[in-house]
């Protein structure tokens, strides 16, 4: 099973290092990494945000509302996109902020898909309809990330532009969700709680024991951020 990093530090670590473009820090806890390089990662361009998220909660939730916010585009009405499997704790992060967050309003609208091999249909399909009912200015895209470290599990949250491919971190691809594809911008938000290692020449999936209090700490923290931006 082919398994791929999420994470914009690892699956672009070598143009990173050979551009020496290591990530410009905004704030102590937040990095900013521009990937230009069409030629590579054609569609993994964009802007990427890491933030920090080991220690000091507070500053997360609002290093999320900012980055968010940096981005610049217009609010109007929000639609939420909680994405995975609820079933699984380490692929249910999308669910779990979604229910963090306040009611739907005016202002926004709360959607969880699930995964296509429970309904049978493509995320993607799902949020098009979604996206005719509730005639959003953007879309916010919330799901667990895979990493090539077990160690970096939990440790940060990704915010980028670009977009994301569902199932792309654990060799499952479905269709991508970009501002081409959805025909408005969208902002995905994500956490590696899923880790590969090479055991014996075999890739394996592994996830800490902890990873409830893990997926449940970070859900939190993503939840209140984008609580700052709806104020």
């Amino acid at each position: 099973m082919l398994i791929n990093s999420d994470l914009v530090t690892e699956f672009a670590k070598d143009i990173i290092a050979k551009k020496d473009l290591k990530g410009k820090k905004v704030q102590d806890i937040i990095k900013k990494i521009e990937i230009t390089d069409k030629t590579i990662f054609a569609d993994r361009c964009g802007t990427y945000f890491e933030i920090d998220a080991v220690e000091n909660t507070d500053k997360a939730e609002k290093a999320v509302a900012k980055c968010i916010l940096e981005y610049g585009y217009k609010m109007k009405k929000i639609l939420f996109v909680g994405l995975g499997n609820a079933k699984y704790i380490s692929d249910a992060l999308g669910e779990m902020v979604l229910d963090n967050l306040p009611p739907p309003s005016d202002k926004m609208a709360k959607f969880k898909p699930q995964v296509g091999r429970i309904t049978g249909i493509e995320s993607h399909d799902l949020i098009i309809s979604a996206k005719k009912i509730v005639k959003p200015s953007i879309v916010i895209a919330i799901d667990s990330l895979a990493t090539n470290d077990i160690a970096k599990v939990g440790k940060s949250i990704q915010i980028t532009n670009v977009g994301l491919t569902p199932g792309s971190g654990v060799g499952n691809s479905r269709k991508i969700l970009t501002y081409k594809s959805l025909g408005l911008p969208i902002i995905a938000i994500g956490v590696p709680l899923v880790a590969n290692i090479n055991d014996g020449g075999n890739r394996r999936l592994v996830v800490p024991i902890d990873i409830e209090d893990i997926a449940g700490k970070l859900a939190k923290t993503i939840s209140n951020g984008i609580r700052q931006i709806l104020a």
